[in-house]
């Protein structure tokens, strides 16, 4: 992380039988996924300041309903494999919205089949839909286009929002500084809290 980006905390082993959060503690981040961390650590943050609740990533691990089968096939061959969003909000309505920080370009056919995925939870009500969370605006412009030629999330389906790293950043620490006293802890345990410095 560059200084001045904000603060990433990992829970240790202690810390998550302090919490007693029915998790497995993370190991330490390799540096090749810092960016993730801290993408999924502003999202976090994004919902909290709105009173919302979620799942983590590590909440995710030992929920068997978020991890699903995608098949694609690329140059290498056929794939299988499993996929879970890298975050759950709940809307205010109580409803679920899958989350994924996408700051890494998949393979076209990989994305592909992970929106399908998407689009089936959404068709089966599991979700109202997906968000993403993209690095920038090259990145965007990619998923809905993938989106579109996919047919999973055709146009303008509310059912797919894309929005940039960045903007949730700053609409984060946007709504904290409005009103500072007016979102406190309201999880157990998250995923990871991040903070402007």
């Amino acid at each position: 992380m560059m200084r001045g980006h904000g603060s990433l905390f990992v829970a240790t082993r202690l810390g998550v039988a302090v919490a007693s959060v029915p998790v497995r503690a993370a190991g330490e981040p390799a540096p090749t996924w810092w960016a993730h961390h801290c993408g999924c650590a502003w999202m976090a943050a994004w919902l909290t300041v709105r009173g919302r609740e979620f799942i983590g990533g590590r909440e995710l691990l030992g929920r068997d309903e978020w991890s699903d089968k995608i098949r694609w096939r690329d140059h290498k061959g056929q794939h299988d494999a499993r996929h879970r969003p890298d975050l759950v909000g709940i809307r205010a309505d109580g409803r679920p919205v899958a989350v994924e920080v996408e700051l890494a370009q998949k393979s076209v056919e990989r994305l592909k089949a992970i929106l399908h995925r998407h689009a089936l939870w959404r068709a089966g009500r599991k979700t109202n839909g997906v968000w993403y969370v993209c690095g920038d605006k090259d990145g965007r412009e990619r998923i809905r286009k993938v989106a579109d030629a996919s047919g999973c999330f055709p146009g303008d389906d509310p059912g797919l929002v894309l929005e940039l790293l960045e903007t949730i950043g700053e609409q984060a620490i946007q709504a904290r500084n409005a009103d500072p006293d007016s979102v406190g802890f309201r999880r157990l345990a998250a995923h990871a809290v991040a903070r402007g410095s």
